[in-house]
């Protein structure tokens, strides 16, 4: 990858689930950092530890399925989700804002750049109104409170890898 953005064909390189050793062995032995890592994150899977160590080293996350996935296709019969949380909608309520805002806007005010996923006209311009408010340091804080260590994308097929990302962490 490096060499691609040597010969020009790339400006930058990016990772994907990749944990803190995973991304401690990279940086260890890179010629050019990585200058994101794309991770699953949502107030049931905050990663605080994750988060912390990338901006510590200027990694920039991103947070992939920030509303909890709700329309997979593997979601199980009366599984929790983040959309449905009472305190995401206690929250929502107190701003005015829809339950996806109020996630969106956490990953934002936490600094956190978010990619969520849409294919419905109306909610993606939903998605994009959330610049015009600001969750409260008690909102934030609460939302990460309901932390479960819940991913919702099944990793399964490569759980016996050699560098499985998600056996010490969550």
């Amino acid at each position: 990858m490096e060499s691609l953005v040597d010969e020009g064909l790339c400006r930058a390189i990016g990772l994907s689930n990749f944990n803190t050793q995973q991304l401690e062995r990279v940086l260890q032995n890179c010629r050019i950092k990585p200058a994101v890592n794309q991770v699953e994150l949502h107030p049931y899977l905050v990663q605080q530890k994750l988060v912390d160590f990338c901006k510590s080293k200027n990694v920039v996350i991103t947070a992939y399925s920030p509303l909890g996935s709700p329309g997979r296709d593997f979601a199980q019969p009366g599984e929790a989700r983040v959309l449905e949380d009472p305190v995401v909608l206690d929250i929502a309520k107190n701003h005015e804002k829809t339950p996806a805002q109020v996630l969106l806007r956490y990953h934002l005010d936490r600094g956190i750049v978010v990619i969520p996923k849409s294919v419905t006209p109306s909610r993606i311009k939903e998605n994009l109104q959330v610049l015009d408010f600001s969750l409260t340091a008690d909102d934030i804080k609460t939302l990460g409170s309901l932390d479960r260590k819940n991913r919702y994308v099944d990793w399964s097929f490569c759980k016996t890898h050699k560098y499985f990302p998600f056996h010490d962490s969550a």
